[in-house]
């Protein structure tokens, strides 16, 4: 500690040859004679009301020249006569300087995982989590992973939204969604490990791109040639397609169901896998029962890896429609797995169905007051109707000549 007390100047610096001198101009400042002749500038002074000791090292004098230390210990100064520890600070320092977005976007991630991601404060469903992680992988991390999240700025989200609203208006939509989700919870007191100051997301909803609502679904000719179409697949891929025909269910669902969800010809997909949360009972069946039959824990197992087979549908429903464009002669409009499901409940009117019961088939929640007092739950209607449906595709499978190719159970 220094022993001497003077208002320094660079003789007495030079003169120094044991010990220290202390700043009278500049509280706490210290210029120190270390090993080897070396003069080394400290900074030791007291926490107000403490019993800590703030001790600080600048560097070497006269690398750092008096008014550098005068200058770095004045602002050591302000923040301890304003309450805030000065290591404190430094480590604040240290952290936002390598807060990049990547790492600000795992401690979001992990806040989803546990609830905390959100104003809901509910656990999200694996399905939502992987969606998450797909968008910042796909069109969030390319870009700004490697950028201290406290640099990033409006423009730079407005530029990643609008190129991406170039080529697919809907998935722009949805990155504009995540990003106000993941940099509001950054700044807001739910991300305090963050502590953005500014949300440059705040105004993001304002691009938001006009979608054209969905409204394919395939004829009944279109089913026939689809049929004939997924008999030439593997076997996964044509079980998979013609269930989500005849049970209008998601592909998520269907891809990755468990075969012990299937019990006495009863399909339970859990709450935990539906969109809404809410548990969905189907009732298989004949063809449906031997269409989901695996001797395997999922019904669609991955071949190399342990796990559902989640990869492969979309080139299977590639080559199914290329399939039903040469049987037709024509190009057969663009369908996705959804439309198959869109399919399903189109068919419901035309099939004297009636609309709670075409509803509870698709597993939409009742409204209002009805989805409080109203619990009875359509079981036996559903049944009929998804028999009904698949005697309706079946029918299409015979009179195409291709229903034993396609599994289904002899009439």
């Amino acid at each position: 500690m220094a022993n001497r007390k003077a208002a320094l100047t660079p003789a007495l610096i030079d003169n120094l040859k044991k010990d220290s001198l202390l700043d009278t101009l500049t509280p706490g400042l210290v210029i120190r004679m270390a090993a080897r002749g070396r003069k080394v500038w400290k900074f030791y002074r007291r926490m107000p009301g403490t019993d800590s000791a703030i001790k600080q090292t600048l560097g070497r004098f006269p690398a750092f020249t008096i008014a550098d230390a005068r200058a770095w210990a004045a602002q050591l100064n302000e923040q301890i006569e304003a309450g805030i520890d000065p290591r404190e600070a430094a480590r604040e320092e240290m952290l936002r300087s390598t807060m990049t977005v990547a790492k600000a976007h795992g401690l979001y991630m992990e806040a989803v995982r546990e609830g905390r991601g959100s104003r809901a404060k509910r656990r999200n469903k694996p399905r939502t989590i992987a969606d998450k992680q797909g968008i910042y992988q796909r069109d969030i991390a390319p870009k700004l992973a490697k950028k201290i999240i406290y640099e990033v700025n409006e423009n730079d989200l407005v530029k990643l939204v609008q190129a991406k609203g170039r080529v697919a208006k809907v998935r722009a939509n949805r990155l504009a969604a995540e990003l106000k989700v993941f940099f509001g919870w950054a700044a807001s007191l739910r991300g305090t490990e963050i502590g953005l100051e500014q949300d440059p997301s705040r105004r993001l909803g304002d691009l938001r791109f006009p979608e054209d609502a969905r409204t394919r679904k395939l004829s009944l000719e279109e089913i026939g040639w689809f049929l004939r179409a997924v008999a030439l697949e593997e076997r996964d891929f044509r079980r998979g397609l013609l269930l989500l025909l005849l049970t209008a269910a998601r592909l998520s669902e269907v891809t990755q169901a468990r075969s012990e969800e299937v019990v006495e010809g009863i399909w339970t997909i859990p709450a935990g896998r539906t969109k809404n949360s809410s548990a969905h009972r189907i009732a298989l069946g004949p063809w449906g029962q031997r269409l989901m039959q695996s001797n395997h824990e999922w019904v669609f197992p991955a071949e190399l890896v342990e796990g559902p087979r989640t990869q492969g549908w979309y080139e299977a429903r590639d080559r199914v429609r290329a399939r039903m464009s040469e049987i037709a002669g024509y190009a057969v409009e663009h369908f996705v797995p959804h439309d198959l499901r869109r399919t399903a409940r189109s068919n419901t009117k035309r099939l004297k169905v009636d609309y709670e019961t075409a509803e509870a088939m698709m597993n939409h929640l009742k409204k209002g007051l009805d989805r409080t007092y109203d619990q009875y739950e359509l079981e036996d209607e559903k049944r009929a109707w998804f028999l009904l449906w698949e005697n309706e595709i079946l029918g299409l499978a015979r009179k195409a000549g291709i229903a034993e190719l396609l599994e289904a159970p002899a009439g």
